[in-house]
């Protein structure tokens, strides 16, 4: 008896700082969640869609003109990152030089006015779409399905007519923007999306 009691003298410590581990294991467990949690909210801050930044534009400005300019900026933000995507990948898929060429120059006019309008909406705190939705990606990658001729009549389609929907876009913009910096920003960008659409007419002819 008196070495049971002995024993367990010894093995009871042992059994409550292991319960103790356990327990300290479930709290970094909780905490490993919130950091996994944490690390969510940063994936979703770093990949956000429009509909996303719009959410969050609506809670963060209490001005409705703020919360009108906003829009603009998120879908100007969302049209550039569809132009560069489709381009990027046109390039890589064309075998035609004229729109291979066009493509490129698509994709690098449009990086530098996506580079230009996250650089301004950030000193105005407008979050803006990093991701574009699954629908647009659906969109461009039926588009890719094509090949040949086909493809490239598909894309400069595709080029014209996103082109038109953002002119549309920068001019009610260039109107409507209360904010000078983003109204001027607009009013600039607004003359090279014309010459991008007469790029696009142009190119389009050439295809039969």
């Amino acid at each position: 008896m008196k070495q049971i009691k002995q024993l367990a003298a010894f093995f009871l410590p042992l059994a409550i700082g292991g319960m103790l581990a356990c327990n300290s294991g479930t709290r970094t467990t909780t905490d490993d969640t919130s950091t996994v949690g944490n690390q969510d909210i940063t994936a979703v801050d770093t990949g956000m869609t429009k509909g996303m930044a719009q959410d969050v534009n609506k809670d963060k400005f209490s001005d409705d003109s703020l919360r009108d300019d906003a829009s603009f900026v998120t879908r100007a933000a969302e049209d550039g990152l569809y132009e560069v995507k489709l381009s990027t990948d046109a390039q890589a898929k064309t075998a035609n030089a004229g729109v291979k060429k066009l493509a490129a120059h698509m994709q690098k006019a449009h990086e530098k006015a996506n580079k230009e309008l996250a650089t301004l909406a950030a000193t105005k705190s407008i979050t803006i779409p990093t991701v574009l939705p699954q629908g647009k990606t659906d969109d461009i990658n039926r588009l890719l399905e094509k090949s040949g001729n086909d493809f490239d009549k598909a894309l400069v389609e595709e080029l014209s007519d996103k082109h038109e929907k953002a002119i549309r876009l920068f001019e009610d913009a260039s109107k409507d923007v209360k904010d000078p910096e983003l109204k001027a920003w607009f009013a600039k960008t607004l003359p090279e999306l014309r010459n991008h659409l007469d790029m696009v007419k142009k190119e389009q002819s050439k295809l039969k």
